[in-house]
């Protein structure tokens, strides 16, 4: 007897193909059968009119940290998120280096700032292995962190590394893909990962395509040095062949805006050479980060202990305020790109701030915008995150229409108000971008948040509905798919995702949530 039968659904498999009336039948974890079928099952779910789809999968997002949250992940669970690849831009929670251990923490932290971590790991694996042993409601993939790397060999140096440090970097590296990393991720824009050279980028890849796995970098640039950032990704990928993918694509600031329509020229010119290089994206015109990205980059060398101690100095303070008015930066400024009108505070500790522009602050304290930035970092210790509303929705929609795009969310958890792109992205997209604009087709929606990301990072068993396959089922009723979410409200519910199924469990049925924790730790085999 099966245990489950989804009956009379339309079925958008994940593979871009035109969809097509069947029923699923499911079986422990595992999808054994798909077609007319008869048979007897322990449930059997009714779904006419509704369609049938993989879970997503979110190819960059940092819930590394939330499965040791006693309420873990629910509402991403609900919002149709079945998997999630962790361990993006350069920031992962190991390896875990007893000498940088507190420069690791405060590095970490404010991404992570759902629940204190207990950093009772040192390896990789051993982080997958307590990610495991606290039941995650997600399947959970992670990658690791080119920044955390460069910690545990030598923290927040801002200099190039010794023979001797790159050999550690790259046996660490080796450890963490041997354990089950699905590849390094890099976030060039931040320290440390901003101290790297190209040559260092490039011996680390030539390790990832050992293991072929994935190497996905925030690049060095997103605004006016994109175009270069762009082509430095390719010839690294050029030169490794190793699969690549190019993080939460967009040109930032209005002067940059456009630039997106020659950087995916570039990519396609690379896919027609054979590189296998692919892009990501959130259907949102605001990004979000550290606030400490506003700062240059030289503000954060030696972590954020010294970070604090400069901006009790005036004279430092002064250096930082005029390297941020620089209107032509050699750092990406975050000032120059939006203006503090269009930077809102959306986490910090001093919670007066939250939900306000620096711009709203300054007014409110009677003081210089860019004396209460630093006075803002200083007084929350570094823990504060922003919303940047620097991107042009025309660009936005170019990347997602891209045959080389993949959705993803970029999204953290936060017990504050974080971005809606976290829970939000691809309902987002199933309503604006499929129901009303048109841009994308269903079935190419659902392959771009399905099976293009389980490809991408090599997942084979998942993102689509094919016999064998495991059962991370959607049942979706598109004419009710409708986001709720918005800056205030970033984790209302969506309407319209009717049924949850993962690894063969189903966790919302008819809306309803059921408290399972049915997610696997998924690692390269």
């Amino acid at each position: 007897m099966y245990s489950y039968i989804i009956k009379n659904g339309l079925i958008v498999d994940g593979t871009n193909e035109v969809p097509y009336s069947a029923d699923i039948a499911v079986k422990n974890d595992t999808i054994v059968k798909i077609g007319c079928i008869e048979e007897e099952a322990e449930q059997i779910i009714d779904v006419q009119g509704k369609i049938v789809t993989p879970g997503f999968i979110d190819i960059h997002c940092h819930s590394d940290a939330i499965v040791f949250f006693p309420g873990k992940n629910e509402k991403r669970l609900r919002q149709g998120f079945t998997t999630e690849l962790t361990g993006n831009c350069g920031i992962s929670a190991a390896p875990v280096n007893s000498e940088y251990k507190e420069m690791l923490e405060k590095y970490c932290d404010p991404y992570y700032s759902c629940v204190p971590l207990p950093y009772n790991w040192n390896t990789f694996g051993e982080y997958l292995d307590e990610v495991e042993k606290n039941k995650p409601v997600l399947n959970t993939a992670a990658m690791i962190g080119h920044g955390s790397l460069r910690i545990a060999v030598s923290g927040f140096e801002n200099r190039k590394l010794t023979e001797g440090e790159m050999e550690q970097m790259k046996c660490l590296l080796r450890e963490a893909l041997e354990d089950g990393a699905f590849g390094l991720s890099t976030g060039l824009i931040y320290p440390p990962g901003i101290f790297a050279d190209e040559e260092e980028i490039l011996e680390l890849a030539k390790v990832v395509k050992e293991y072929d796995g994935m190497y996905a970098s925030h690049m060095r640039s997103e605004s006016g040095g994109l175009i270069e950032a762009v082509q430095e990704t390719i010839k690294i990928a050029r030169f490794t062949e190793v699969n690549t993918e190019i993080s939460h694509h967009k040109a930032n600031g209005k002067k940059n805006h456009g630039k997106v329509k020659k950087t995916l020229e570039i990519i396609a010119e690379a896919q027609a050479e054979g590189i296998p290089v692919h892009c990501d994206v959130y259907p949102y015109d605001a990004a979000s980060t550290n606030f400490n990205s506003v700062l240059p980059p030289w503000a954060m060398e030696g972590g954020v202990e010294k970070l604090l101690l400069r901006l009790e100095d005036q004279e430092l303070r002064a250096r930082m305020i005029r390297d941020m008015k620089n209107e032509e930066p050699d750092y990406e400024s975050f000032y120059q790109l939006a203006g503090w009108d269009k930077i809102i505070i959306n986490e910090c500790e001093i919670k007066a701030y939250e939900g306000k522009t620096v711009e709203e602050i300054a007014c409110m304290q009677a003081k210089d915008p860019f004396e209460t930035a630093l006075d803002i970092i200083k007084e929350s210790r570094n823990n504060v995150m922003m919303i940047i509303f620097s991107m042009d929705s025309q660009d936005v929609a170019r990347v997602l229409h891209s045959p080389y795009s993949i959705l993803c969310t970029d999204g953290f958890a936060s017990p504050g108000k974080t971005h809606p792109r976290y829970f939000s992205s691809f309902i987002r997209v199933l309503e604006k971008y499929v129901k009303e604009e048109h841009l994308l087709s269903l079935p190419e929606a659902i392959y771009k948040m399905t099976k293009m990301p389980a490809d991408k990072i090599g997942i084979s068993d998942r993102g689509r509905l094919l016999e064998g396959c495991k059962a991370d089922i959607l049942v979706l009723d598109l004419k009710k798919i409708h986001d709720n979410s918005n800056y205030n409200a970033h984790d209302a519910l969506a309407d319209g995702v009717d049924y949850v199924m993962i690894n063969g469990q189903p966790a919302v049925e008819k809306g309803v949530w059921h408290p399972i924790c049915a997610g696997k730790v998924l690692r390269r085999k």
